[in-house]
């Protein structure tokens, strides 16, 4: 079973969510995982990534996601760019396959190193990649400035929108 957002049609659960009009919403707990996987990058001079897991919901405002946990292993990175290790995917895989009914990447995160937090044209293509347009999320972090930003899958122009963190 496909199980990343874009690459499949499926009826999301409906749900009313807690904030309207609010596309993204995660736990305080998977920021701090996020921010500190930035921050042992930093220290590395490394940029990092990982994907985050959720559940898609819909209700009168249309789909949003709800973030439950990140998945993430070994990188190829330096201080400009990231991505898995092509060597060894299998443990990313395991974690994908072994994923939770209903459960699906519903996002992806990675750093910049003191360059703000944006999208460049690789990650635009990434994000179109993986989302196709569907609902999906491209959360940016520089742990250089202490900054987090998280992008809609808007094809070929992702947008920053407002998240929900929840305790």
């Amino acid at each position: 079973m496909t199980r990343i957002v874009g690459e499949e049609q499926y009826e999301p659960e409906v749900r009313r969510r807690s904030v309207r009009n609010v596309p993204f919403f995660i736990r305080d707990d998977l920021i701090d995982i996020i921010t500190d996987h930035g921050d042992e990058g930093l220290l590395q001079d490394s940029e990092i990534m990982g994907l985050i897991v959720g559940k898609v919901y819909k209700d009168d405002d249309g789909e949003y996601a709800v973030a439950t946990g990140i998945i993430s292993s070994e990188l190829d990175a330096d201080d400009v760019s990231v991505r898995f290790d092509q060597t060894d995917m299998t443990q990313l895989i395991d974690e994908i396959d072994n994923l939770k009914e209903g459960d699906r990447i519903v996002g992806w995160y990675h750093s910049h190193l003191g360059c703000g937090c944006f999208m460049s044209d690789t990650d635009i293509k990434t994000q179109n990649g993986l989302f196709g347009g569907r609902i999906g999320f491209a959360m940016v972090i520089d742990p250089v400035l202490r900054q987090l930003k998280v992008f809609d899958s808007t094809m070929d122009d992702p947008q920053p929108i407002q998240i929900i963190v929840m305790e």
